[in-house]
């Protein structure tokens, strides 16, 4: 969703509000007074530290499961592809060379137009006009006699993979984490950064480092949650290797 300078900004951006807050509670609010509630404050940042870590861990953990989900669909999508080509090569002229070449024009569309598209956060549909002239081709070919039923099915089960993959990959890329969950995060950051400001210490730096930890490392959480929650999106994003790897296997397939 952000490039790692959009990133890096924001977590330098948190950094300077946590420590403008500190120096602001000291001017308005002396350590002296502040001590007096450390007990209630320190409380209160023991049990909210915890339950923030927790529910900012989780979130973590879920949104890289699902990244990792999106990088072995798209895997998956090449494998499927791949295959459709293969199997195509049974089939009888003029259906082996058109269900080739949409094989081909399969996978140009899907790194050429739909992987920028889902960067810019825009819906494609390329692959999936390519995927219905394929399913033309197929039907062609059962009506034609002399083809092996087996290859036609073998064909099928594979065209029906790779719309599947398809499919997955434009779920993954139109889901979004809820509103109510960023409220919760942001809301549970601000809280547990504003508890550490509100502790007095007489060891001002200290302080200082501490409040700056902090908020460092929810920060660069948020970051990493932002990012990994858009798999197709920003600096950190699925990548169309897997299908330019197909590309060129089959290319070189043509050549011999």
């Amino acid at each position: 969703m952000l490039s790692y300078a959009e990133s890096s900004f924001a977590v330098v951006l948190a950094l300077v509000a946590a420590l403008f807050l500190v120096a602001a509670l000291n001017r308005f609010w002396p350590i002296e007074n502040r001590k007096l509630i450390n007990d209630v404050t320190g409380w209160q940042l023991g049990i909210l530290g915890t339950t923030y870590g927790v529910i900012l861990g989780f979130m973590l953990y879920t949104v890289w499961t699902d990244f990792r989900a999106a990088d072995v669909d798209a895997n998956l999508e090449a494998s499927s592809v791949l295959n459709v080509y293969r199997l195509a090569a049974g089939l009888s002229s003029p259906e082996r060379e058109a269900m080739q070449g949409l094989a081909v024009k399969y996978v140009d569309a899907a790194v050429n137009e739909e992987w920028p598209a889902m960067q810019r956060q825009e819906p494609s549909n390329a692959s999936a006009l390519v995927t219905g002239e394929m399913w033309q081709v197929l039907a062609s070919a059962e009506s034609k006699e002399g083809v092996s039923a087996g290859r036609v099915d073998h064909l099928t089960s594979a065209l029906s993979n790779l719309a599947e993959r398809r499919n997955l990959r434009e779920e993954e890329r139109a889901i979004r984490l809820p509103v109510v969950l960023w409220v919760l995060l942001l809301a549970g950051a601000l809280a547990t950064v504003g508890s550490a400001c509100l502790l007095g210490n007489d060891n001002r730096w200290l302080h200082y480092c501490q409040v700056l930890a902090l908020t460092f490392v929810v920060a660069v959480t948020l970051s990493a949650i932002a990012d990994l929650a858009r798999p197709f999106e920003g600096a950190v994003a699925v990548s169309s290797v897997a299908l330019q790897r197909a590309l060129e296997t089959m290319q070189a397939s043509a050549v011999r």
